[in-house]
């Protein structure tokens, strides 16, 4: 699957979304993407700086946003499902960022994935997790969040705020360290667009990139680095140490530790093919074998002199994946190894072979099969709770 990039649409939701829309908007290679934003708060959808914008729901929180709220989020993005699927009608790639953990973003994101997967356009879902200093019941919010998020979204990325205490020095200035933040997301989005937009040489399909992360809990680390021709003959390794250095990937560990690992090479039409070999190839060794590894390189006459490299390290959540237990190829298998002397039907004979039943259900949301899902903690509460567990009925046989 290859989108056209002047379809991808941005959408920056909640006051950590919409600064980095802002961040966007100054930025050249952006021009190509179509910026818009989502908020309840009038006052920061007003500092916004892009034409499309939705103050959610106006007429109930009137503008004074939802207050740290989930469930006021919820609603207010409920009533303006219409809305969004305006915002973004005739889009062939959706991107979704904001800060989970407060009432807009934690609430309305998976309204959006909804909206996003009736209309099915592809989405993926950018989202800082907050600091550890907010405290317990933020940063449980924002578990919360991701858990009902990630079955409905094709593609989710959660990036630890924390990391940026890993690069930054301790007498920096919190403005700057915050800006610096939004920068770094904003670029990150820029590399992610490049990802799924590469054509003429390394290209990434979508499928792939979902693959990965699609249903999987897991928490990721951006660095991006760039370089021009003014910085030496050596630009496109400048570029992967300043990359290595990325307030948000958190050091070259993140690299060596990383379950999937997702590598962008932008450059101009000046890009030539032995250095991007000599980078990706430097960056590769980095990365353990054991791990997946995705790369995408793209020409752009936007980026002219410039070059930049874009790395996504994603850990999977081992708490949340579910144990991989050996598969036996056949439908027959034998009873010393499958403990099954408690079966109703066993034979006395204890080497007989016998067939299980193999594990399928029809599931099914019956007249709800069309209407938004009721999500809680990750359940879609339409299904009927024996479906949803598993629970095989007793049928008298």
């Amino acid at each position: 699957m290859i989108f056209d990039t002047e379809k991808v649409t941005i959408v920056g939701i909640g006051k950590a979304g919409i600064n980095v829309i802002n961040t966007l908007a100054r930025l050249k290679p952006a021009q190509r993407l179509t910026l818009t934003a989502i908020d309840t708060d009038r006052e920061t959808l007003d500092k916004c700086e892009v034409e499309k914008k939705i103050l959610a729901d106006s007429g109930w929180p009137k503008g004074v946003g939802c207050g740290g709220d989930v469930i006021k989020g919820q609603r207010a993005l409920a009533r303006e499902r219409s809305a969004i699927a305006r915002m973004v009608e005739n889009s062939s790639m959706v991107i979704v960022t904001g800060g989970l953990g407060g009432g807009m973003t934690t609430g309305g994101t998976p309204i959006i994935a909804s909206v996003l997967a009736e209309k099915k356009i592809p989405a993926i879902f950018m989202v800082t997790l907050p600091f550890s200093f907010e405290g317990h019941s933020r940063l449980r919010i924002a578990d919360d969040g991701v858990k009902e998020l990630l079955p409905a979204a094709d593609v989710l990325l959660c990036l630890p705020n924390d990391l940026l205490f890993s690069a930054l020095p301790a007498d920096a200035p919190v403005e700057e360290a915050f800006a610096k933040a939004d920068v770094e997301m904003a670029r990150a989005i820029l590399g992610i667009s490049e990802l799924i937009r590469c054509k003429k040489m390394l290209s990434a399909d979508f499928s792939n990139f979902r693959s990965i992360l699609n249903n999987r809990k897991s928490t990721c680390c951006f660095g991006i680095g760039s370089a021009s021709a003014g910085d030496g003959l050596t630009r496109s390794h400048i570029a992967l140490e300043r990359m290595l250095k990325s307030p948000f990937l958190g050091g070259s560990d993140q690299l060596r530790e990383a379950h999937a690992v997702l590598l962008v090479m932008t450059g101009g039409p000046d890009l030539q093919i032995g250095e991007m070999k000599k980078t990706l190839e430097a960056a590769e060794n980095l990365i353990p074998a054991s791990a997946r590894i995705i790369t995408g390189v793209n020409t752009d006459a936007s980026y002219e002199d410039n070059i930049q490299l874009t790395a996504i390290a994603v850990r999977y959540d081992k708490a949340d994946t579910p144990e991989i237990k050996p598969v036996n190829h056949s439908l027959f298998t034998h009873k010393s190894v499958n403990h099954v002397r408690d079966r109703k039907h066993e034979s006395p004979q204890n080497n007989d072979l016998f067939q299980d039943e193999l594990p399928l259900q029809n599931i099914s949301k019956g007249i709800f099969i069309n209407s938004t899902p009721f999500m809680y903690k990750g359940e879609d509460f339409d299904i009927p709770t024996f479906q949803r567990k598993m629970i095989k009925i007793d049928k008298g046989e």
